[in-house]
């Protein structure tokens, strides 16, 4: 029963993520898509630390979309680095949604596995992310040309 029930998540969060992929072409796009990441990633955080892995589940399938959907933008400014971090996060996100699929889930690979995508994450963020005047996120200024 509970297969049936994990089951169910993951297909309806995968199908609300594929109905939700857009084609991210701008810094604003970009920005939006990855305010929507760090939400999901932090319910990814907070859901397990409360053992809560169907939402784990339902979040880690925004957070991959949201790196998916921002692909197309590193492609269209012609950013190999930022292509390669991307792919990199894309297969760290890929090894963690294996790790919780099961069930029991083992906690402790769970949680190692979540820190190597936020440390894939934090390749992009040094490169490319800074701070406007009023503390918020924005792609750091100069890095996309134009």
């Amino acid at each position: 029963m509970r297969l049936r029930i994990y089951a169910g998540a993951i297909l309806f969060a995968w199908s609300a993520v594929v109905v939700g992929a857009q084609k991210v072409t701008t810094p604003e796009e970009l920005d939006k898509v990855m305010k929507g990441v760090g939400k999901a990633n932090q319910t990814v955080t907070k859901s397990m630390s409360s053992n809560a892995w169907a939402d784990v589940r339902t979040q880690i399938a925004a957070v991959r979309q949201g790196v998916l959907d921002s692909q197309n933008f590193w492609i269209e400014h012609k950013k190999e680095d930022a292509i390669k971090f991307n792919k990199e996060t894309l297969a760290k996100i890929d090894d963690f949604q294996k790790l919780i699929a099961s069930d029991p889930v083992d906690l402790a690979a769970a949680q190692a596995s979540i820190k190597a995508v936020g440390a894939s994450c934090r390749q992009c963020h040094q490169a490319y992310r800074a701070t406007d005047a009023n503390d918020n996120f924005i792609l750091k200024p100069g890095s996309i040309g134009g």
